[in-house]
């Protein structure tokens, strides 16, 4: 962990607000209070407890996209989850917009790990023992490394909190149904902030405006569609080969997402602003869209090429996928889908991760948050 003598005056300044604003701002304390007056009363006789003992505010990075897809997850996985009441973390359920999302679900609250008297499961970020009754424990590790050993995990990325939170998953879809586009690409293509030197500097690969740009050379004009209407576009039926939805000229709604991405056979999983591995591939692999993409080993089960989806190194090998996926036959695509169908279903459906990361033999486990954003 890096030493705080050595960072930016400016950025120490801004970590001591941090920690002090759950203690004095008031939106913080009432959420606070309102998550501590929850107590146990939810929890349901014989429901499995996971405690979240987790007090270190970087669980709040990414807006709180980590804290909420965990919760999330083991909601989905039909656990009881359970918090101490550390207010640096807790406090922010109130006023993160991702994790206040959850606040319609059923959680609990203790002031201390005692207080919990039947077995239990705990992930914690704290150096603390493990409790007697704890049928396991989950240490969280904030550093960015990748698994050195069998009894870590990498934490996955998920779908994107508003669509966990408004769409019911896992998404139906046929596999065997004819899809009216072969390849679609949605999402902002802003110039200046889809383009940054960290992805090719550090990790090696293309922009998200760069492989948009060798797509678009992979295709007549003709045959690129650029969707107005994105109500319009939705309810078409009509063939095309290349959809290419840039948010800024045509928004398809977030309830709609899903539905657009099974109009497509593949998908252009495209990069995020710093770091290779973007929710929208797991978007895509939940409506069963082919992905096309450069980070295919960054997933904790990495995909594979030609089996659940199309990868590529550079600029000519992307160029040659594309024009794979072009010219593939139906039948292949249907095969790739059926596999496409079986990863989503193995490691990516609603509490699969939890199930994963609470199973097994192991009485002790550390959960690597990080490891995704490591290059490799």
């Amino acid at each position: 962990m890096r030493d705080d003598r050595y960072k930016p005056i400016g950025k120490r300044l801004e970590d001591f607000i941090r920690r002090l604003r759950p203690h004095l701002k008031l939106r913080y304390r009432r959420a606070f209070a309102g998550m501590v007056a929850r107590g146990l009363s939810q929890h349901r006789v014989g429901e499995p407890i996971v405690c979240c003992d987790i007090a270190n505010p970087a669980i709040d990075s990414v807006g709180g996209r980590y804290y909420f897809s965990l919760v999330r997850d083991l909601i989905d996985a039909g656990y009881f989850p359970v918090f101490t009441a550390h207010r640096s973390t807790l406090s922010t359920f109130g006023t993160s917009t991702m994790k206040s999302s959850l606040l319609n679900e059923r959680l609990g609250v203790i002031g201390s790990l005692q207080e919990l008297k039947e077995p239990f499961f705990l992930i914690t970020d704290q150096d603390v023992p493990p409790p007697a009754n704890a049928r396991m424990i989950v240490r969280i590790r904030y550093e960015r490394r990748l698994c050195q050993s069998v009894d870590e995990v990498a934490f996955p990325v998920f779908v994107h909190p508003w669509l966990a939170a408004t769409v019911h998953l896992p998404y139906a879809y046929d596999v065997g149904d004819a899809r009216p586009s072969r390849v679609f690409f949605g999402g902002n293509t802003e110039e200046g902030k889809y383009n940054k030197d960290i992805l090719r500097d550090i990790y090696g690969m293309l922009t998200r405006r760069e492989m948009l740009t060798v797509a678009c050379f992979g295709f007549p004009v003709t045959d690129i569609h650029r969707p107005r209407d994105a109500s319009a576009w939705l309810s078409s039926s009509d063939i095309r080969p290349f959809v290419l939805c840039e948010t800024q000229h045509c928004k398809i709604p977030q309830e709609r997402w899903l539905d657009a991405l099974a109009k497509a056979d593949f998908f252009l999983a495209c990069p995020g602003v710093g770091m290779p591995l973007c929710h929208n591939l797991i978007e895509a692999l939940a409506a069963g869209a082919i992905p096309i993409l450069q980070y295919a080993a960054y997933l904790p089960h990495p995909l594979e090429h030609g089996v659940n989806c199309l990868s590529f190194t550079d600029r000519q090998t992307l160029a040659e996928v594309i024009h794979a996926a072009v010219s593939m036959k139906q039948e292949e695509i249907r095969k790739m889908r059926e596999n496409v169908r079986r990863y989503y279903d193995q490691y990516l459906a609603p509490g699969r991760f939890s199930s994963m990361l609470l199973g097994g033999e192991l009485p002790q486990k550390k959960l690597l948050l990080n490891a995704y954003r490591v290059p490799r």
